[in-house]
Parts: C-alpha cells; sequence; structure tokens
C-alpha cells in the first residue's frame, strides 16, 4: 500500500472530527483485506492492545485476561429470567419449567411463608434438593443471594414443595444456559 503525499492547497480531502478545537483524522481498519469500505465485520483475535482500550465488550468466548481491570460489563445473560410464585397447597410446584438439555441457574431467591411449614427448592423433584429444606415459623422467610449460583440437573425444572397448606410467595431469579 502506497503513503499519499499531500502538498497544501492541493484540495485532497481528509475526513476528520473536530473534538473541541482539535482536528481528529479518521482511519479505517484494516485486517488484511483489501476493500474501500469500512470494516463492519467481527474481529476473531486481538491478541495484544499496548494501550487505549474497549469501549463495550460484546460476547467474550474464549481467553483470558492477564493483566488489566474489567471495569464495567454491564449487560445481562441473553437467557436470563425472573419470577414470583404464589401457593397455598403442598403440592408440588414448578419455579422455572425445564429447558431441554439446559441447566437452570438461581443467582437471586427469597422465599416467604405465612404459617409455619418447611420448604424445599429443587432439581426435577423434591429428591434433589438444591436449596433446603428450610424450616420456617409462621411468618418467617429467608433470602439467597449465592456467590456461585445455585443449578437444576440438566434438563430438570426448578420446583419447590411446602409442607402445610398456607400461604407462600417465592422470588426468584437467574439464567438457563
Amino acid at each position: 500500500m502506497a503513503g499519499v503525499t499531500i502538498n497544501e492547497g492541493t484540495q485532497t480531502n481528509i475526513k476528520t472530527t473536530t473534538v473541541g478545537t482539535q482536528e481528529y483524522q479518521h482511519v479505517v481498519l484494516n485486517i488484511g483485506t483489501s476493500s474501500d469500505n469500512p470494516y463492519k465485520g467481527t474481529i476473531a483475535e486481538i491478541t495484544n492492545i499496548a494501550s487505549g482500550s474497549i469501549a463495550r465488550l460484546g460476547t467474550l468466548q474464549a481467553g483470558t485476561i492477564n493483566v488489566g481491570t474489567v471495569s464495567d460489563i454491564g449487560l445481562l445473560h441473553p437467557d436470563r429470567w425472573g419470577t414470583v410464585v404464589t401457593s397455598g397447597t403442598s403440592d408440588l410446584g414448578t419455579i422455572k419449567p425445564l429447558v431441554s438439555g439446559s441447566v437452570i441457574y438461581i443467582t437471586d431467591i427469597t422465599v416467604a411463608v405465612g404459617s409455619a411449614s418447611n420448604v424445599v427448592v429443587a432439581s426435577g423433584g423434591t429428591s434433589t434438593p438444591i436449596w433446603g429444606t428450610l424450616f420456617f415459623n409462621a411468618n418467617g422467610g429467608a433470602i439467597y443471594n449465592p456467590r456461585t449460583p445455585l443449578a437444576t440437573a440438566s434438563g430438570s425444572a426448578l420446583v419447590f414443595k411446602q409442607s402445610a397448606n398456607g400461604p407462600m410467595t417465592i422470588t426468584a431469579g437467574g439464567y438457563v444456559d
């Protein structure tokens, strides 16, 4: 690729953007293709950023951040979920239906009961508890925000069962992977 020689007064246009009183030249990213169009694709790999920053990080598929800081990703999981379930019976209930071949993760859960009851939160059926058995007095409750999310078995629903017929509310959220 040859350089461009610019002689003042020859009307050669260079695209710039003015920031305050300073002009900054636009630079087109070149990753080995020969084209007059600006690059608008995906960069498959970045091996070294000596200086500067990435303003918005999309999906990080794999790799290692050896040095530096990721200050704020600010994006939620694309398969996040949240729900509120109320019950007044001791029947087995569903918090989040199964997703075939996927694991349901719980990042936040609150259980509140109106009368004395035991509550199990489980994977698929109450024989595989993932949080509980919780023993509550009347008007009791619990909040859990785990550092490591709770998880169902792959392809299992997230369910609950309480031991007594009485008012109960479960508020839960998480993601599916």
